[in-house]
């Protein structure tokens, strides 16, 4: 959703969810978690959704825990390009 955000904001359009998770690595922020984990959510999600992965308490736990300490930051800087 955030690098959706981005991407419209500069014209682009997006059918995957590759482009707008690049976008989002782009983007210099501090977060407590590095941001390239956010591609492995995307994986997790993938391998839910189509090869029928089982999540363990602790990949659930992971990832509360990298969208917790990313999606705030992230949004708080992506709100600042948008408005320069």
């Amino acid at each position: 959703m955030l690098g959706d955000a981005v991407l419209v904001s500069k014209g682009i359009g997006s059918s995957d969810h590759i482009l707008p998770i690049n976008e989002i690595l782009k983007i210099r922020v501090i977060t407590k978690r590095p941001i390239n984990l956010i591609d492995n959510l995307r994986r997790l999600r993938h391998n839910i959704n189509y090869y029928g992965y089982k999540p363990s308490l602790i990949d659930i736990n992971d990832t509360i825990s990298i969208a917790e300490s990313c999606f705030y930051p992230l949004l708080k800087e992506i709100k600042k390009l948008m408005i320069n």
